[in-house]
């Protein structure tokens, strides 16, 4: 069976917002994260579809003073996680951006809010 260039297989087991996070607590993105966290203290986050990329996954996190937001490809681990933005108040992002959705533990590690599993 020959399979589509333009939506590949996804590479990785669970659900689509577990394996971005999966792929960005690994990344250079997510020790970024952790050291914001030490310095900033913990931030809000969220996690969500990216408009217009099908196989991207958007992560937003943000203290009262700055965000960061970066796009996971969740059919690739080899691909780097890619910086999308980043501001000074979160008044600057989008709705879909500010539904808290996901939580940083005070390690610095991103989890989705109520996922027990990541909790660990």
């Amino acid at each position: 069976m020959l399979r589509s260039r333009r939506h590949p297989p996804l590479l990785a087991e669970g659900p689509p917002f577990q394996r971005a996070i999966a792929h960005f607590n690994s990344s250079s993105a997510g020790r970024a994260v952790t050291g914001l966290t030490r310095t900033l203290g913990v931030p809000k986050a969220s996690v969500g579809a990216s408009a217009g990329a099908p196989n991207l996954v958007r992560v937003t996190v943000a203290w009262e003073l700055s965000w960061y937001q970066w796009g996971v490809d969740v059919t690739d681990p080899m691909r780097p996680v890619l910086e999308l933005g980043k501001g000074g108040e979160i008044d600057q992002l989008d709705a879909a951006a500010k539904q808290w959705n996901a939580l940083v533990g005070e390690d610095g590690r991103l989890r989705l809010a109520g996922d027990r599993a990541q909790a660990r």
